[in-house]
């Protein structure tokens, strides 16, 4: 039905400068590959979005391999903003990688293989789009309306792809714009009924200012990314920005860029030549960038991508012809133009996307820009489909392709996190099988095999998806506690890292269970070995053990200490009243005592809280409590499991100073 609506579009001569047909799109030749030897059609070229403002988006479109009958379509989204999305086809999830010599080799991780993906320059001046200067975007609304307009002469170009699953994926900046274009689409499908939207995804995205940035503060001081004499300056930027935030929170907050400032500026130091050098923002492995870009050349393979994308050749091959500029990865006054963005952050969407589509959010551990803390802070901060943050029963599960840690899952009411090993800001490029098995399993397609390697998650080979029917409400749980970790919440359900449950799981429950019987024996009777002789001692003893007024006075009745209850009542009583006088520092605290020598960072909260905890917590804020290192040294962080999977690859991150403030861009 799709396909004939957009048919009759076509054919009524609805925007004739944009309807041409699939033909006149069609890729022939390119140079650095004989196209004959592929196993997929190509099609690019630009879709007129406005005649008035000569506005036209550029698109290069990778037919899917296998013909399933069950067709998907991904559009693809760099970030910036004004960042071109042949980063993705030519650096990430596309077929091609570009050599030194401009011919090009075939990607392994390409996504190509079940779904259709079309990579889009956008918004109007980013990439090979191109419109009149002073029409460039200002705000989230133009750009949404934009991409809706592009989809809809998309559709009437190739009628065939309104009938496919359509899925928006993209990463960094893409985490603002993708919400945006879900959202409106949904709405519009209220009333026409004509986006076949099943799903978004988003890599390291710039979703949640508000989360984003308190993330940069806790992300470096756990990856040891700031000298410690300067985290006193850090602290005070910090809360300077929280403030700014409170006043208004948009999608930029200017006053809070100078916290990446900050940790940048404690990266970089001179090295042995003299040269100034830094830490790369989006890969914080690689300590040696040159200053001050600091990473913004990176990934080292943009050089050839920019040779090839500005042959002649090749602008005439995808029909780019009519940009005259010539392709650049990314374009500053498309992001100057929206740096006065009032438009709410696109966190706010999520929830009602949730409530129709599923949303997978995946991040690689090393990107500094968009971290992982910061995305889990988001996840577990938002109500969505009844609930905040995931619920204690939810497991992170362990993933595996070939029998090799390749991250983390943990799903719950349509929404998918994956946190992925090894990966940085731009993790197609890092872990490109990964990203490929990801998007699969997400699609529902590949039968747990990518690329002839074996995938599993958690204890089984079942592919992990989300229901694409509305979940059924639940009901509001308070706002999670800043001071538990994943690991409280979901130790139970918790693997060993790269261990798989046994086939005959349920006997360890047997033996487990024999083992605690005795443990509670033998405590029982301690118990009432410690009661018999509290019970001949003289009535006073409980004010003075325990200082102030007789149990009986401060706890009531049941508390008397002739009562076994009342005995271990006070034996709990003693535990907490001796940790209640031990402190708690907070980053910004005046640290006069040297704590700072054994900081302990605590993990994001991904799950709700406990019913009984504060209602009145703001869910958009995080604390960040920093607890005695001895209240968690037996603890395990789920997020520093990476460094000690595999002997003799965990990664150092220690750093010098110096200071140099500097505006850093959300690229890719």
């Amino acid at each position: 039905m799709r396909s004939i609506l957009y048919g009759l579009l076509a054919f009524s001569g609805i925007s004739l400068a944009a309807a041409q047909s699939a033909e006149d799109y069609k890729v022939t030749s390119l140079p650095g590959i004989d196209i004959s030897t592929l196993n997929f059609t190509q099609y690019a070229g630009h879709i007129e979005i406005s005649s008035e403002t000569n506005a036209n988006l550029f698109f290069w479109m990778i037919e899917n391999e296998i013909k399933s009958g069950n067709e998907k379509l991904i559009v693809w989204l760099n970030g910036g903003p004004g960042c071109s999305s042949m980063d993705g086809l030519f650096l990430e999830n596309g077929p091609f990688r570009v050599n030194p010599d401009l011919s090009l080799s075939i990607n392994e991780g390409g996504w190509q293989k079940y779904a259709t993906n079309v990579y889009l320059d956008q918004p109007v001046g980013t990439g090979f789009s191109f419109a009149n200067t002073d029409s460039y975007m200002h705000n989230m609304s133009q750009i949404t309306e934009e991409f809706v307009t592009f989809v809809d002469k998309l559709f009437i170009a190739f009628p065939h792809l309104a009938q496919q699953d359509f899925y928006i994926a993209g990463e960094s900046y893409a985490g603002t714009y993708i919400p945006y274009f879900a959202s409106r689409l949904l709405e519009l499908n209220k009333e026409h009924g004509k986006y076949n939207l099943k799903g978004i995804a988003i890599g390291n995205g710039w979703i949640s200012a508000e989360h984003q940035y308190n993330a940069y503060y806790d992300f470096s001081v756990q990856h040891n990314l700031v000298d410690k004499d300067r985290l006193p300056i850090i602290s005070a930027h910090l809360k300077n920005c929280q403030n700014d935030i409170k006043d208004k929170e948009t999608i930029h907050v200017n006053s809070c860029e100078r916290i990446l400032t900050d940790v940048i500026d404690s990266s970089t130091h001179e090295n042995k030549a003299g040269d100034k050098i830094c830490m790369n923002m989006y890969d914080i492995r690689l300590k040696e960038e040159t200053y001050p870009e600091c990473g913004l050349s990176w990934p080292y393979e943009l050089d050839d991508v920019t040779k090839y994308l500005r042959l002649a050749e090749v602008k005439t091959a995808v029909h780019a012809d009519k940009q005259t500029l010539g392709w650049k990865e990314c374009t500053s006054l498309v992001s100057a133009e929206l740096h006065g963005d009032q438009s709410k952050p696109a966190y706010y969407l999520l929830p009602g996307i949730l409530e129709e589509i599923p949303v997978l959010l995946f991040s690689g551990e090393y990107d500094l820009i968009c971290n992982y803390v910061g995305t889990e802070y988001l996840i577990g901060n938002m109500t969505w489909n009844g609930s905040r943050g995931f619920s204690k029963n939810t497991k992170k599960e362990v993933w595996k392709i070939d029998n090799k840690l390749a991250g983390y899952y943990t799903q719950e009411r349509n929404l998918v996190y994956v946190l992925i090993k090894d990966g940085s800001h731009m993790v197609p490029y890092d872990r490109p099988i990964e990203c490929l098995d990801m998007i699969n399993r997400f699609m529902q397609v590949g039968d747990n095999v990518v690329q002839g390697r074996l995938s599993q998650v958690g204890n089984g080979t079942t592919p992990i998806t989300t229901p694409t029917t509305k979940p059924a409400p639940r009901p509001s749980l308070p706002a999670p506690s800043s001071t538990k970790t994943e690991k409280d919440t979901n130790s139970q359900d918790e693997l060993e890292e790269g261990e798989l449950m046994p086939e005959d799981k349920w006997s360890q429950y047997y033996n487990w269970g024999t083992s605690t019987l005795i443990i509670v024996i033998l405590f029982a009777l301690t118990l009432c070995c410690c009661w018999c002789r509290g019970s001949r001692r003289p009535s006073a003893s409980a004010a003075d053990e325990f200082g102030g007024a007789p149990q009986q006075v401060r706890e009531g009745v049941h508390s008397n200490k002739n009562s076994l209850l009342g005995f271990v009542r006070n034996l709990f009583n003693r535990g907490k009243s001796a940790s209640a006088n031990r402190r708690k520092f907070r980053l910004g605290d005046n640290d006069e005592s040297n704590e700072l020598d054994e900081l302990v960072i605590e993990t994001p909260m991904l799950f709700e809280a406990d019913e009984d905890e504060d209602d009145n917590v703001n869910q958009h804020h995080q604390h960040f409590a920093i607890d005695d290192e001895d209240d968690h040294e037996d603890e395990d962080d789920d997020f520093e499991d990476f460094a000690d999977f595999d002997d003799g690859e965990a990664l150092t991150t220690n750093t010098k100073h110096t200071s140099n403030p500097k505006k850093f861009k959300k690229k890719d």
